[in-house]
C-alpha cells in the first residue's frame, strides 16, 4: 500500500477477541488490568508500520471494551463487546475505559505525536458501537440509568414480550413505555459515544481528529435497527467533538449489478465540515476463505475460521476491479473520503489491484486542484426518530432505508442524502426537489421549516408511506392529508401490489395501508386493487406529490423527476451515475452500451481508463468495457 501511494494508515491497537472469535491485533493487549498498562506492545505496532510506511501518518484506533480480566473480577457486569447498552450506565467502567484510553492518547502523542493525524474509539460488537446481543433487553444496571433518564424512580424498563410484540406497522398511543424505552436504548449509546468523544478531547485538545465507526441507518433493517442502537446519531454527528465518520460500503449492494450505497446520511457530516470514510471492505478474489488466529505457530493448534461472506468473494481481478472503482467514483462525486480495509492480510495482493489504487490516489490528487462541489437538484431527508414510533417486527427499515438507496441510484439523477435536522441549514433553499423517506413524527419546528422552505413555487415536494401519521404517538391520517394537501385514507385492506409501465411492484407491509381519495389529484399510480398509490397536486405552484407506499419504482421516480424539470443523466437503471461539478461517474451494470445525456457537448476524457468521449446531441455513448466504471471530465 505504501509503494502504491498510500500515506494515511490505520493501526488497531487492541488485544480484545473480535467477533470471529480471533484477536484483533496479534501484538496483545495493552490495557491489562485496573490502571495497569502496557504500552510496549503499542510500540511493537507503530513502529511496525513506521518501518513498513516511514513518512505517512497515522490513525490509532483505541477499543475501549471490557477485558477478559475485568469481566472475571465483575462478574456482575455485562460484556460491552456483545451488550453495550446494559453497562452503558456503569460508572465504574466508563472511568476505568476512559483513564486507559487518555493514558493510551497521552503516550502516543508524547512519542508518536507528529505522525499521527487522528483517533479512532471502538467500542461494542464489531467496534461499531452496536449493542448486538441485548435485543433492547432490561438490566440493573441499565433500569436504573433508566430511572434517571425518566426522572421517575417508579420507572422501569418494558419486558422483551412488550419490546417485540408484533401487530400493525406503528406502535399504538397506549404503548408508550415502549416508545420511550426504545429512545432511551439509542440515546443511551449515543451519549456513551459523546462521554468518550468528550474524555477524549481533554487530551487531544482538538489537535487531532477524533473518529467513530457509527450511525448505519440505511444498513441494519428490521429488528437489527433496534438492537444495535443507531437511531440517536444526529447528535453524534453534529457534536464539535466527533470530526470523523466511517462505515464500510453498504452489505446490501454488493453484487456486480449493483450500485455503490453509504449507510449514513452523508450529506449530514460533509454539511457540518466532519470527514466521511467509505471502508472498502468487499471480498475480493484473492482474499482468504479461511484464517487461523495466529497465536500459536503449530499446526495442531492454530483455529481456523471461516470469513463471513466468503462463499460470494469476487471471481475474477476484474470483478473486484469495478466494485473498486465503482465505490470510488461515489466517493469522488460526493467529496468522501475512501479507505481499503485489508481485514487479516491479503485481501490486495495482486498486481493489478494495487495499480488501481495506485491510479485512484493520482486521480484524487488531480481533482483536489479543482472546484468540486454537488450539483445535485435533488435533497432526500432520513429520519432517525421517527423509527422509534415503529414496531420492532415491522419491515419497515429494510423497504423505506435499505431498499430506497436502490430506487435513489436508478433514477438517473444525482442527490444529496441528508438528515431531518438538516432541513434548517440555509443551503436546503437551493433544491428544486424534496423527498422526504420516513418522517412519520415531525416536531412541530421542523415541520415549520418544511412548509418555509421547501413548500414553494417552482418546487417539487415528494411525500413516502405516512408522513406526520404518528407525531407524538397520534397515528392520525388527517395529518398525513394535510401535510400532502390531498385526502389520504387508511384501512386495513392490503391495496395489492403497486402498477407502472406494465409491471407490479409489491412493498408489503402489515396494516395501516393508505390510499389517495378524491379528484383533488391527478393520480400517477395505482394499486391492483384500483385504488390511488401515488397522486400529485399543484398547491400555489408547489408540485406535492404522495406515495402511499414506502417505497416506488425507479422508473416513476424517473418520471417525476423529468416532469418537475430535474436533469436527469441516464435512463436506464442499471447505469448508474455520480456527478458533481468536477467530473460525470459512470458504472455501467447493464451488460450493454450505456447513454449518458449531458447539458454541454463536447470531448469528455475518463480518468479511468484515459480513453476519450464524444457528446454529441446532447448524448455521450460509452462502450460496455471489462472495467465499466467511468469518472469523466470535460477536455
Amino acid at each position: 500500500f505504501y509503494e502504491a501511494g498510500v500515506r494515511l494508515f490505520s493501526v488497531l491497537t487492541s488485544g480484545v477477541t473480535s467477533a470471529l472469535g480471533v484477536p484483533y491485533s496479534l501484538y496483545g493487549e495493552s490495557w491489562i488490568g485496573h490502571g495497569q498498562y502496557d504500552f510496549s506492545v503499542i510500540d511493537r505496532q507503530i513502529n511496525m508500520f513506521i518501518e513498513n510506511a516511514p513518512d505517512a501518518y497515522f490513525a490509532i484506533m483505541l477499543q475501549l471494551d471490557t477485558r477478559d480480566w475485568y469481566l472475571k473480577e465483575h462478574p456482575e457486569i455485562p460484556n460491552s463487546f456483545t451488550h453495550l447498552s446494559q453497562i452503558a450506565c456503569d460508572e465504574n467502567w466508563k472511568r476505568e475505559a476512559s483513564e486507559y484510553m487518555k493514558q493510551a492518547i497521552h503516550y502516543i502523542e508524547q512519542k508518536y505525536g507528529d505522525i499521527v493525524y487522528g483517533y479512532f474509539l471502538l467500542c461494542g460488537t464489531t467496534t461499531e458501537w452496536f449493542s448486538e446481543y441485548d435485543y433492547e433487553a432490561p438490566h440493573p444496571i441499565k433500569n436504573e440509568g433508566y430511572k434517571k433518564w425518566r426522572n421517575d424512580p417508579e420507572a422501569n424498563l418494558p419486558q422483551p414480550e412488550a419490546l417485540n410484540k408484533t401487530g400493525d406497522v406503528f406502535l399504538t398511543p397506549e404503548e408508550t413505555e415502549v416508545y420511550l424505552a426504545r429512545k432511551f436504548h439509542n440515546e443511551l449509546i449515543a451519549d456513551l459515544v459523546l462521554y468518550y468523544a468528550e474524555e477524549a478531547q481533554s487530551v487531544i485538545k482538538k489537535s487531532k481528529l477524533l473518529g467513530v465507526y457509527y450511525g448505519y441507518l440505511f444498513e441494519l433493517g428490521g429488528r437489527r435497527l433496534y438492537d444495535a442502537g443507531s437511531l440517536g446519531y444526529e447528535k453524534v454527528f453534529l457534536s464539535p467533538n466527533i470530526d470523523m465518520i466511517s462505515s464500510p460500503s453498504s452489505y446490501t449492494y454488493r453484487k456486480l449489478g449493483d450500485p455503490s450505497a453509504f449507510m449514513v446520511t452523508q450529506k449530514t457530516l460533509d454539511a457540518h465540515n466532519k470527514i466521511y470514510f467509505l471502508e472498502f471492505d468487499h471480498i475480493t478474489h484473492v482474499a482468504p476463505e479461511r484464517i487461523t488466529d495466529g497465536l500459536d505457530g503449530s499446526a495442531d493448534n492454530c483455529k481456523m475460521v471461516t470469513i463471513p461472506g466468503a462463499g460470494n468473494k469476487c471471481k475474477s481481478e476484474t470483478e473486484s476491479l469495478n466494485l473498486m472503482y465503482r465505490d470510488f467514483i461515489l466517493c469522488i462525486s460526493k467529496g468522501a473520503a475512501l479507505w481499503w480495509f485489508d481485514m487479516f492480510d491479503g485481501w490486495f495482493r495482486s498486481k493489478g489491484m494495487m495499480e488501481a489504487i495506485g491510479k485512484m490516489i493520482y486521480i484524487s490528487e488531480h481533482l483536489s486542484m479543482k472546484p468540486s462541489e454537488s450539483i445535485a437538484q435533488i435533497a432526500v431527508f432520513a429520519d432517525g426518530e421517527s423509527m422509534y414510533r415503529v414496531r420492532k417486527s415491522a419491515n419497515l427499515a429494510s423497504v423505506c432505508l435499505s431498499d430506497i438507496r436502490r430506487t435513489l441510484a436508478e433514477c438517473g439523477a444525482p442527490y444529496d442524502l441528508y438528515s431531518i435536522s438538516d432541513i434548517a441549514l440555509p443551503e436546503i433553499e437551493k433544491y428544486r426537489m424534496y423527498i422526504f423517506i420516513n418522517q412519520y413524527d415531525i416536531d412541530p419546528g421542523i415541520k415549520e421549516l418544511i412548509n418555509k422552505k421547501c413548500r414553494r413555487a417552482g418546487k417539487t415536494v415528494l411525500w413516502l408511506y405516512a408522513p406526520d401519521y404518528a407525531t407524538g404517538g397520534s397515528l392520525n391520517t388527517e395529518n398525513i392529508s394535510e401535510i400532502t394537501g390531498m385526502t389520504v385514507i387508511s384501512g386495513k385492506v392490503y391495496h395489492g401490489g403497486m402498477l407502472y409501465n406494465g409491471r407490479v411492484f409489491n412493498y408489503r407491509l402489515n396494516p395501516p395501508y393508505f390510499s389517495v381519495f378524491g379528484s383533488d389529484a391527478e393520480a400517477l399510480a395505482l394499486f391492483e386493487d384500483g385504488a390511488v398509490a401515488v397522486a400529485e397536486k399543484n398547491i400555489e405552484g408547489c408540485k406535492s406529490i404522495y406515495c402511499a407506499a414506502c417505497n416506488l419504482p425507479s422508473d416513476l421516480l424517473r418520471d417525476i423527476l423529468m416532469y418537475s424539470g430535474i436533469f436527469v443523466y441516464s435512463k436506464n437503471r442499471l447505469v448508474y451515475t455520480y456527478i458533481n461539478s468536477a467530473g460525470i461517474g459512470v458504472y455501467n451494470a447493464s451488460g450493454s452500451n450505456a447513454e449518458i445525456f449531458l447539458n454541454e457537448g463536447g470531448v469528455y476524457i475518463d480518468l479511468i481508463s484515459g480513453k476519450e468521449f464524444k457528446c454529441e446531441n446532447g448524448m455521450l455513448e460509452i462502450k460496455k468495457s471489462a472495467i465499466n466504471a467511468f469518472f469523466l471530465t470535460k477536455k
